[in-house]
């Protein structure tokens, strides 16, 4: 608990330290600020909005697919709402309780199928980390020795390496023979046990490599949404800067985001401008991330929404406890 209050503490200084020392370098940069954000192109905006509805169904079928590798299915209508739930508690409510945790509660609570649910979201949620970072890589062959930040040039690698040394963990054939139910009580049993009962529902993954695969492209065309629609945000505040270009900015952005903060809050804003400043000036990049904030908000806001409205209903081929 100790250990859980102190994290959430860490990440609220992260985040809210980062904003303010990003708004007091940008002071005197306020005002044009505001006025880009005034004279903005709306059309853009709203093509932008479009595209990532269309980003969170993609999301919610990939986390659908993941679901029924551990026989659990659900509809896309279930896994939209779902995927907007993680949006709302990732962002409306900075508890120990991500936006992970609560797609995986809420799905599990209808199926009594814990074991499954959190195996699906885990395995969503690291080859949407890989995806990220084999593009940010990618942007790292090009850009590396540009940079000034030789932090990034090591730290992406790093944890690319990282990903995927676990997921080849999670999927390496599992020798482990059944055992008796264990009577020994304590916490430590407890977590032990249900580590290995996660660990088996992961790995049963490695008898589906073809829906990994579809994981995978997956991700990489929700890459490929997210940086078209910030290219729309780009344009919308009057600057333009080639496609191609921020192909291997945006994904240096999002892998930065995952420092420790409030989902990327102050971080992600802070990347947005040390990456895009030299092609569209400061001003317009901190605009730029501005906008995308605001996509951010409005989708939490619509998983607040239908978290109060809309009850998720889920059907699974078999049930079990963790």
């Amino acid at each position: 608990m100790v250990k859980s209050k102190l994290s959430i503490i860490l990440r609220f200084v992260i985040s809210f330290g980062l904003l303010l020392l990003l708004i007091w370098l940008m002071r005197k940069d306020a005002g044009d600020v505001l006025g880009i954000l005034k004279g903005s192109n709306k059309v853009f905006i709203l093509t932008a909005v479009f595209i990532n509805i269309l980003l969170s169904a993609v999301v919610a079928y990939r986390l659908k697919l993941l679901m029924s590798g551990q026989k659990v299915f659900i509809s896309i209508k279930d896994a939209v709402y779902l995927t907007f739930i993680g949006y709302f508690f990732n962002n409306f409510l900075p508890t120990a309780i991500g936006g992970d945790i609560a797609k995986a509660h809420y799905a599990s609570k209808k199926t009594n199928n814990k074991v499954a649910s959190y195996a699906a979201v885990l395995a969503d949620r690291l080859l949407g980390l890989i995806a990220t970072l084999l593009v940010a890589l990618v942007g790292l062959v090009f850009m590396g020795k540009s940079m000034d930040n030789k932090f990034i040039v090591w730290a992406v690698p790093f944890v690319f390496l990282l990903a995927v040394l676990m997921l080849m963990f999670l999927l390496k054939k599992n020798n482990m023979p059944e055992k008796a139910p264990s009577r020994s009580k304590g916490i430590f049993h407890a977590i032990k046990e249900k580590s290995l009962k996660l660990y088996t529902a992961i790995n049963l993954y490695r008898n589906s490599p073809a829906l990994l695969v579809k994981g995978i492209a997956l991700s990489l065309a929700l890459q490929s949404l997210s940086i078209v629609s910030v290219y729309l945000l780009v344009l919308c505040t009057g600057s333009d800067i080639p496609l191609f270009r921020l192909f291997l900015v945006i994904p240096l952005v999002w892998a930065v985001s995952m420092l420790p903060s409030l989902n990327g809050l102050g971080v992600r804003e802070g990347a947005f401008v040390y990456f895009l400043k030299g092609y569209i000036g400061a001003e317009k990049a901190l605009a730029v991330s501005i906008l995308w904030l605001g996509l951010i908000m409005l989708y939490s806001a619509i998983g607040g929404m239908l978290q109060l409205l809309y009850s998720v209903k889920i059907k699974a081929e078999k049930k079990e406890i963790l």
